[in-house]
């Protein structure tokens, strides 16, 4: 009998970033920043478990300790190579699928990456379970209308192998799904209209700065934990407009 098939988010982060070193520790209205991304996707539902994919270096050990607290399991690989600590990450949790999430996302949403799932699988099933696809709602393109920092991106195990064959170089490897954007012919690229409620594609929820971090202390010291995107959006224009 086959089991069912599996679908897992990996969460990439390290301390290391260039443009905002140690970011992922950085307090976020009373909590550490990757506190607010590991337990937002934990709250979704078309997932089956969520993973930590960080590096084997020794700065990244507060970034394990604290997804160990929130009782989520952990694969550390090599910095700079963020393509393989994907590949590797499956393989261990073996699964079938895999939903991409950043790090600098603190306000990702459960509601959004529960939207992307269902909407990858739809199209998964109307098309024979089509290899080359790759889903998305992580930012604003193809016309979704989609605030930056909300969703995340799926593709099937098999598929992200096979990108991670064809492509070496440093830039891909650290990138993940740059091959597929950089080869866009070659796949089935596909996204979904952003709910109305949050169809507001200048937000910028991302976190890559000094300034993005005071903006998101503002914005999430009117939220809870488990805000919905759509009071996000309501704080965000509250706080300064569009």
């Amino acid at each position: 009998m086959l089991r069912p098939e599996r679908t897992i988010a990996i969460v990439q982060a390290r301390m290391g970033s260039s443009r905002l070193p140690g970011k992922m520790m950085m307090d976020l209205s009373g909590k550490p920043v990757l506190h607010w991304v590991l337990s937002r996707v934990k709250r979704a539902k078309q997932i089956d478990s969520i993973w930590l994919a960080t590096s084997d270096t020794q700065k990244d050990n507060p970034l394990e300790e604290l997804a160990k607290k929130l009782n989520v399991p952990v694969y550390r690989g090599s910095e700079s190579d963020v393509l393989g600590r994907f590949v590797a990450t499956a393989k261990l949790a073996e699964t079938d699928h895999v939903v991409r999430v950043c790090g600098d996302n603190p306000l990702v949403a459960n509601e959004e990456i529960d939207r992307l799932v269902k909407f990858y699988k739809i199209l998964l099933k109307e098309n024979n379970n089509q290899k080359n696809l790759y889903a998305f709602n992580f930012a604003s393109k193809m016309g979704n209308q989609y605030p930056d920092g909300f969703g995340a991106e799926i593709l099937s195990f098999s598929l992200l192998n096979k990108i991670s064959e064809l492509d070496n170089s440093p830039s891909s490897r650290e990138h993940v799904t740059k091959y597929i954007w950089d080869h866009p012919e070659q796949f089935a690229i596909r996204t979904l209209p952003a709910p109305k409620e949050i169809a507001y594609p200048t937000v910028k929820l991302d976190l890559d700065s000094w300034q993005d971090l005071k903006k998101l202390n503002l914005v999430c010291s009117h939220l809870k934990e488990d805000s919905s995107p759509e009071k996000i959006i309501q704080v965000y224009i509250k706080q300064f407009g569009l």
